[in-house]
């Protein structure tokens, strides 16, 4: 009888051991698969959440995360979307703890989105990096190059048509923090 209570006591401490060092592999594993997850693929998780993205001096921007493209969020707010520039993101809060390690790989660039734009005419207010929110551009993408977009730079509320042109600007894709429909 004493026998067997010792190897029960035996086998109890093996299946702990055996527990420890399972629990350990999964926790080394999920450093290593975090260690290898991307912001896109983070923000990926994210759909469907309202994040609060600061941009530094452009300001913060807040909305339902709806799309996740390669480098280039779109956060939506009470009918106003933004294009949001990952590369000028200085923080996201609002984010919950999980995480898709087999997230899709996005595909689309900024140059992509801002097409669509072109595509739609949109009126919209280029937020440059590094400038407060007054320095907006506000107008309709007309062109997209490789690296630049030309914006034709219209007053709020006025229809996109040649008289109400004010001026073209290039700008450079490296230097917009977010692009934000016009309301």
């Amino acid at each position: 009888m004493r026998w067997e209570a010792l190897f029960a006591d035996l086998e109890a401490q093996l299946a702990a051991a055996r527990e420890q060092v399972l629990e350990s592999e999964v926790s080394e594993r999920l450093r290593t698969d975090f260690a290898a997850l991307e912001l896109a693929g983070r923000l990926h998780s994210q759909t469907g959440r309202l994040l609060k993205i600061d941009l530094g001096l452009p300001g913060a921007v807040e909305g339902v995360l709806s799309h996740v493209g390669r480098g280039w969020v779109v956060l939506e707010d009470r009918g106003r979307s933004s294009v949001i520039v990952l590369d000028h993101a200085l923080s996201i809060s609002g984010m919950d703890r999980f995480s898709d390690i087999e997230a899709p790989v996005a595909r689309l660039g900024l140059a992509s989105a801002l097409r669509a734009l072109s595509r739609n005419r949109a009126h919209v207010r280029v937020h440059p990096a590094g400038v407060p929110p007054a320095s907006a551009l506000a107008g309709t993408v007309d062109r997209v190059g490789k690296d630049f977009f030309e914006l034709s730079l219209i007053p709020h509320g006025e229809p996109r048509r040649a008289e109400n042109v004010r001026g073209v600007c290039a700008v450079p894709l490296s230097a917009v923090a977010a692009v934000s429909s016009a309301r």
